[in-house]
């Protein structure tokens, strides 16, 4: 280390979830940016605060906890493995880095936004971020700090868009293991980000599932094992409390039925300003400048001022959507859980109910009139593989786990919710959409979810 570097010249924040939280003086300018301070206007839960008040926290303070989270993993992986001082310093760095800039690409209403204008243009949240990176404010400051050890800007902003270990940038050898491993502790199963915002969601909703993680338990019992990261045998049982306290986070909160409707009436307003162009997406996703605007509320005020009632709504908290009929589904009972969990698809189940009302005589419009809602339970939405490694440090053996094979999933509990959800302005009467909606569960066509 040289310059720009120094690990003992740091700001304290405090933080309610991890007490004192270090921001390092070379990561201080990065912080201090535009750029980042744009994630203070970015809520970390969209609209859930609609249901649960204190739900007003922040990306901003969201991604200093991962940074936090991610210097103890690294240290305490790469500490096993003997290596310089120095050396365990460099991946530092580089990992607080991500972990600081990995929500920098999100939009308004965070994941909303994902799913409403940016997948349908093919782009994540990730690839935005890495194109920040690359083009703004902070890209000489990211530079010279990853410069100063070893690595490149385009380093950096691959690790953000990987999806897998396979398309992670870092590879060198570091001891027994190999830095493609590091992957994992942004990304993997049990990562910083989803440790940090099952924490944080729990805390700021009340609902107080995650506050009993003991995530320095599951730091302390990692290592690197080739180019993955497994964590020891003994420390299975506090995984299992990580599981299950996210699963009742995505079953209390995520997936609320009145936060997914207003979560969808929110898409549907985002749909409407890109479809009117009452702000030029395409053109902010061209322009740093101008996708730094946007946040929030920024969105809302346009909106508003042209007079968009789903604007005016979501400010008075009005959301039009009712559900009106469930149909819950169970783990362990299912034959086939995790096909169940990843191929439901909402658009399948409207078609068939289409079909149903239209023999029925009825007249009403999917999407607009009713719509359905079959909320996944991912176990690990930055992965495909919900793949965990277990260490036996007795035998020396490495036993590949699915999620599912996890003393959690033994544990009977309702795991995915599809719902029924109508325009209350527009269908005064449900009755009949209720009835073809549990015929259309209980039909032929549906039999490949089970």
């Amino acid at each position: 280390m040289t310059n720009c570097i120094s690990m003992n010249e740091y700001k304290i924040v405090k933080d309610p979830i991890h007490g004192y939280v270090k921001i390092y003086a070379h990561e201080l300018p990065i912080v201090d940016s535009f750029v980042y301070q744009r994630l203070r206007r970015i809520k970390q839960l969209a609209v859930a605060d609609l249901v649960y008040p204190g739900a007003v926290h922040t990306r901003f303070s969201h991604s200093l906890g991962v940074a936090h989270l991610t210097q103890v993993f690294v240290e305490e992986a790469l500490s096993k493995e003997n290596l310089p001082r120095s050396d365990i310093v460099r991946y530092v760095v580089f990992m607080r880095l991500l972990a600081l800039l990995h929500d920098v690409g999100h939009g308004p209403f965070s994941h909303i936004f994902e799913d409403y204008i940016l997948m349908p243009r093919g782009i994540s949240h990730e690839s935005v971020g890495a194109y920040i990176i690359e083009n703004s404010e902070i890209t000489e400051h990211v530079e010279n700090i990853l410069e100063e050890c070893g690595f490149s800007l385009k380093d950096l902003s691959k690790a953000m868009e990987s999806t897998s270990p396979d398309t992670w940038p870092l590879t060198d050898s570091l001891g027994r293991g190999s830095a493609r491993a590091l992957f994992y502790i942004i990304k993997g199963a049990f990562s910083t980000d989803i440790i940090d915002y099952l924490l944080r969601d729990s805390y700021y909703t009340g609902v107080g599932y995650g506050q009993g993680i003991d995530w320095l338990r599951i730091a302390h019992c990692t290592q690197l094992v080739g180019s993955k990261l497994a964590i020891e045998s003994k420390a299975a049982e506090v995984l299992d409390q990580l599981i299950i306290a996210r699963l009742w986070m995505f079953s209390t909160v995520y997936y609320h039925k009145t936060v997914r409707a207003a979560a969808r009436y929110v898409g549907t307003l985002l749909h409407r300003v890109d479809q009117e162009r009452l702000i030029d997406f395409d053109e902010a996703l061209n322009c740093i400048e101008k996708y730094l605007l946007l946040d929030d509320n920024y969105v809302l005020n346009k909106a508003l001022e042209r007079g968009f009632e789903e604007a005016r709504d979501i400010l008075s908290r009005k959301i039009p959507y009712k559900a009106v009929a469930e149909h819950r589904i169970s783990m362990p009972d299912l034959a086939r859980p995790l096909e169940v969990l990843l191929t439901m698809s909402g658009s399948i189940i409207e078609q068939s109910l289409e079909d149903q009302l239209n023999r029925r005589g009825l007249n009403l419009v999917k999407g607009r009139d009713y719509f359905v809602d079959t909320p996944k339970l991912p176990l690990n939405p930055m992965l495909s593989d919900d793949t965990i490694y277990v260490y036996y440090p007795s035998s020396g053996e490495v036993m590949r786990k699915s999620v599912l094979e996890l003393t959690w999933f033994h544990i009977p509990k309702t795991v995915a919710v599809i719902r029924l959800y109508i325009d209350k302005r527009k269908v005064k009467d449900p009755g009949v959409l209720i009835s073809a909606f549990r015929e259309v569960l209980r039909g032929s066509e549906m039999r490949s979810f089970y």
